[in-house]
């Protein structure tokens, strides 16, 4: 199925900030308001990233002779009247937008230089994921109780994760690598298919499709990795698995693979997903280890169900926010 164009509302609004961000008198209010504007809706984002298609189309034919006659016939017709300021040009822009259909925006190319726009943030609640598409046409799926800040578009497209895990479907442009750094290493992609996961010790990286080469100057290791491949980056030591990339990446099908995970780890993956929050009652639990597949949804109770199971734990405490976990005696 096509995908649904954005709104027409939406487009409009994106033709007018593209017009303002370029404006010779754009502020830093003007590109901090942008970016609160686009990470507000997802029409908001889709409406964007229709919009710099387009441009991006536009100038890649910016040498084509026929478009070349139509500009200079337009300028000989202007002739020396006054240049327009940039509102009247958000207005056409967003005309043109609202109409549907082909969409054409022609930008002088004797223009100013864009001004640079603010990173913009995303965020997702616990117990809820997000899928974003960026400006260049790079999927993101950002996963439960995360946060990223995606950088003003330049020679290198890149994201930062503050918070969680994001998995990538990079759109591939040789000339724009996509860097996503993660607690003060980085990933370097074209056209790939990879996540990466934050933890308190710890960034995992793993690798779907493609090639990404990490960085990790820490520890001073430049690191290739094949798919199939997961890296686990400690704060001293770097580990890497030959398979397991499909295992890790299984948060976007609902599902989370535990090998002999200490529980104090499985708690907090749990965590993300849910409003009921998991705790450990005591140290001797916490140093337990569990092996395992849980959902992301409901893993809670059938954590607890198999380690009651198991004789490990019991529930000591249990309501609609707080699940308390206590060894067994």
């Amino acid at each position: 199925m096509d995908p649904v164009p954005a709104s027409p509302d939406a487009a409009a609004a994106a033709a007018s900030w593209y017009a303002r961000l370029h404006a010779d008198d754009a502020t830093p209010a003007d590109r901090a308001a942008f970016g609160r504007w686009l990470a507000a809706e997802d029409a908001h984002d889709q409406a964007w990233h229709e919009l710099v298609a387009t441009t991006r189309l536009l100038d890649a034919a910016r040498d084509d002779p026929a478009l070349l006659a139509m500009i200079a016939a337009t300028r000989s017709e202007i002739g020396t009247r006054p240049q327009r300021r940039w509102w009247p040009m958000a207005a056409a822009a967003a005309v043109v937008l609202a109409v549907g259909g082909t969409t054409a925006l022609v930008l002088d190319r004797d223009t100013q230089p864009a001004t640079q726009i603010a990173e913009t943030r995303y965020a997702t609640p616990v117990g809820r994921s997000r899928d974003i598409t960026l400006a260049d046409g790079t999927r993101m799926t950002l996963d439960a109780d995360s946060a990223v800040r995606i950088a003003a578009p330049g020679a290198t497209r890149r994201v930062a994760i503050d918070r969680g895990q994001a998995f990538f479907t990079v759109a591939h442009d040789a000339r724009h690598p996509f860097v996503v750094s993660a607690g003060g290493n980085s990933v370097t992609a074209l056209g790939t298919q990879f996540a990466v996961r934050t933890a308190a010790d710890r960034v995992v990286v793993s690798l779907v499709e493609g090639s990404v080469r990490v960085d990790t100057p820490d520890i001073g290791r430049a690191t290739i990795l094949v798919p199939g491949n997961t890296l686990t980056i400690g704060r001293t030591a770097l580990q890497l698995t030959r398979a397991g990339a499909e295992t890790a990446t299984g948060w976007r099908k609902g599902t989370l693979t535990f090998d002999a995970a200490p529980l104090t780890d499985v708690v907090a993956e749990l965590n993300r997903y849910s409003v009921q929050r998991i705790e450990l009652g005591d140290a001797r639990l916490a140093r337990r280890v569990f092996s395992g597949v849980l959902k992301t949804d409901g893993g809670g109770t059938a954590l607890a169900d198999a380690l009651s199971a198991y004789g490990v734990a019991r529930v000591r405490y249990a309501d609609r926010t707080r699940l308390v976990l206590a060894s067994q005696p």
